[in-house]
């Protein structure tokens, strides 16, 4: 298989799918890791009570809507609310963003048989979608 058609197959579905990422920081007491589907988002602060456990951070590229990008970015926030404990987050802050990363390159290289071997190269990313949120736990019960 030559390299341009390898690197097609590997690239284009990293391409078409593109990936999420995320982080968080604690800056309260750390709880026990909990399943994802039950950190709840909400659009602003709660009413109730609740202690903030942290902060979390993601972004997504995947998607070709501004809709699909947040919905992955936002479900990586509530994983990285879950890793801490947290059982809501309070969406801070939703950044659309458009093409980051752009960049191309040439490479010329040698051998000392008489070989020479160019190559030609670029990359390009969709927009990403970055959000920020505050983890939180509170007590579902007093929810209800």
């Amino acid at each position: 298989m030559s390299a341009i058609k390898y690197l097609s197959v590997v690239a284009l579905p990293a391409l078409l799918f593109g990936c999420s990422s995320g982080s968080h920081v604690v800056t309260g007491q750390q709880l026990p890791e909990i399943e994802v589907e039950e950190v709840t988002v909400f659009q602003e602060a709660p009413a109730f009570d609740y202690t903030v456990i942290g902060t979390v951070k993601a972004s997504s590229d995947s998607g070709f809507t501004e809709d699909s990008r947040k919905a992955k970015a936002t479900e990586e926030l509530k994983e990285q609310a879950a890793k801490i404990g947290a059982n809501g987050v309070i969406l801070d802050e939703v950044t659309q963003l458009s093409f980051r990363r752009l960049g191309t390159g040439i490479g010329l290289s040698g051998s000392s048989n008489g070989g020479i071997g160019t190559s030609i190269g670029s990359s390009f990313s969709f927009p990403t979608t970055e959000a920020k949120g505050t983890a939180i736990s509170y007590d579902v019960l007093m929810t209800e």
